[in-house]
């Protein structure tokens, strides 16, 4: 995978009432030159050498420069 892909800058994403950024996730979208595909990888921030705990198969391209954050909602 790493060869035929390109990635986006990653996203942080905690644990609800944790900031700390060792206990969530790191998101990324993964773009495969060779197909077009798209993925969006995520990792256990506290084992990120392990390699994505999930990855979804996006059958388009999404592009690198797309990238957000979701603020948590006040209730």
């Amino acid at each position: 995978m790493r060869g035929t892909c390109r990635f986006g800058e990653p996203v942080f994403a905690p644990v609800p009432g944790d900031p700390s950024e060792d206990h969530g996730y790191w998101m990324t979208y993964a773009t495969d030159r060779t197909d077009g595909t798209s993925l969006l990888l995520v990792f256990a921030a506290q084992e990120r050498e392990a390699g994505p705990v999930a990855r979804v198969r996006i059958p388009v391209r999404v592009p690198l420069g797309l990238h957000g954050c979701w603020p948590p909602t006040e209730e």
